[in-house]
C-alpha cells in the first residue's frame, strides 16, 4: 500500500454532560462577578465624584476664609497704628496735665507763704 498510516483521524471531542454542567455553572458565576465588579466601579466613580465635589466646595470656602483672614489682619494692623497714635496723644496730654498740676501746686504753696 502507499504511504498511508493506519492512524484514525482526529475528531474533536464533544463535551460530556459533566463538562457542560461545569461550564454552565461557571458562566453565571463569571457573569455575576462581572456584574458585581461593574457595580463596584460605578459606586467608586460616584464616590470619587462626590469627594471631588466636596473638595471643590471646601477649597472655595477655604479661599473665602483666607481672604477674610487677610482683611482682618489688615484691619488689626490699622487699629494697632491708631492705638499707638492715640497712646502718644494721651501720654502728651498726661504730661501737660502733670506740668499744669505742678505749677498750680507751686503757686498755691507760694501764696500760702
Amino acid at each position: 500500500m502507499s504511504g498511508e498510516t493506519n492512524s484514525e483521524p482526529v475528531v474533536p471531542s464533544t463535551p460530556t454532560k459533566e463538562g457542560e454542567e461545569n461550564e454552565a455553572q461557571f458562566d453565571p458565576t463569571g457573569q455575576n462577578i462581572l456584574t458585581l465588579l461593574q457595580q463596584a466601579a460605578g459606586l467608586a466613580e460616584g464616590n470619587s465624584r462626590y469627594a471631588v465635589d466636596i473638595a471643590q466646595k471646601l477649597s472655595t470656602r477655604l479661599g473665602v476664609a483666607e481672604n477674610r483672614v487677610a482683611a482682618l489682619e489688615d484691619q488689626v494692623t490699622k487699629l494697632q497704628a491708631e492705638v499707638q497714635f492715640y497712646r502718644g496723644k494721651s501720654e502728651r496730654a498726661e504730661a501737660w496735665l502733670n506740668k499744669i498740676s505742678g505749677e498750680i501746686q507751686e503757686q498755691v504753696t507760694r501764696s500760702q507763704n
